[in-house]
């Protein structure tokens, strides 16, 4: 316990940081906010022939599209940080410190993820609430909601920690935040839920982890938390098995690390 008080101080600083200067995040809530007027617009016109596709209304889905959205938004630049310090060599100066390298970037990415994802949900929340004027949440599917959401962050702190272990490799990183990106707007459920794929889809997505990211926490705080244990048994399965491959990866990469000079 003793060990992991100096990532909770890692973790306390940054967040009360992110907090002071919160008003960096201003022009991201207003992004959010356009984001979500127009998806409402869209989808509008979508229901205007229906009122239920796939179990969800046109209430659940701006709700639920809010909610990915608000995790999807909240992830810090990990890889940006990581190829940065790699190429410069500034990585060294962080390895000598007595304290694990993965569990110090785990502590500031959940910190600013926590921060923005919170804010994401209160911006995105007062806005739908002053569009539709009903809320289909309920307060035990908000708190399980919230504990899959920490997981989803977690996993996603994972992918990300991997993509910027690919700097030791690779010059530049982008072309795989890309990649990922688009595995979480497709079977990760970013604009729609994995029911409205076709079953071949839906049953490829089901079987990659890309779902616990969005989908799950998302479809969570929709459903009033049911399947909650289901859910968050694979999450942490899934967390566990990459935590896994990143430890090994990242051990691996620092033999490729050169220290030359003081």
């Amino acid at each position: 316990m003793v060990k992991l008080k100096k990532y909770f101080k890692i973790f306390s600083i940054t967040f009360l940081n992110d907090i002071k200067y919160s008003r960096n995040f201003i022009s991201q809530f207003l992004f959010f906010g356009l984001f979500i007027y127009v998806f409402s617009q869209l989808w509008s016109a979508v229901y205007s022939e229906r009122t239920s596709i796939e179990g969800f209304d046109f209430y659940k889905m701006l709700w639920y599209f809010m909610f990915t959205e608000s995790i999807m938004l909240s992830r810090p630049a990990l890889h940006r940080e990581m190829s940065d310090a790699i190429k410069s060599g500034d990585i060294v100066y962080t390895l000598n410190k007595p304290y694990s390298y993965i569990l110090f970037c785990y502590s500031k990415f959940m910190s600013s993820a926590l921060v923005r994802m919170v804010m994401n949900m209160f911006v995105g929340s007062l806005l739908l609430f002053m569009i539709l004027r009903t809320c289909p949440l309920t307060l035990l599917g908000t708190l399980r909601g919230v504990v899959s959401a920490f997981l989803g962050l977690s996993l996603n702190f994972l992918f990300f920690f991997l993509i910027g272990l690919s700097s030791f490799w690779f010059e530049d990183n982008s072309a795989f935040v890309f990649i990922y990106s688009k595995f979480l707007f497709t079977v990760g459920g970013l604009f729609v839920p994995l029911e409205f794929f076709p079953s071949w889809i839906k049953g490829f997505a089901q079987i990659l982890p890309f779902q616990y990211i969005l989908y799950a926490p998302s479809k969570l705080f929709m459903s009033g938390g049911t399947d909650f244990f289901e859910v968050i048994g694979y999450q942490i399965i899934n967390i566990i098995i990459y935590s896994a491959i990143v430890t090994g990866i990242f051990r691996y990469a620092l033999k490729r690390l050169n220290i030359n000079g003081g």
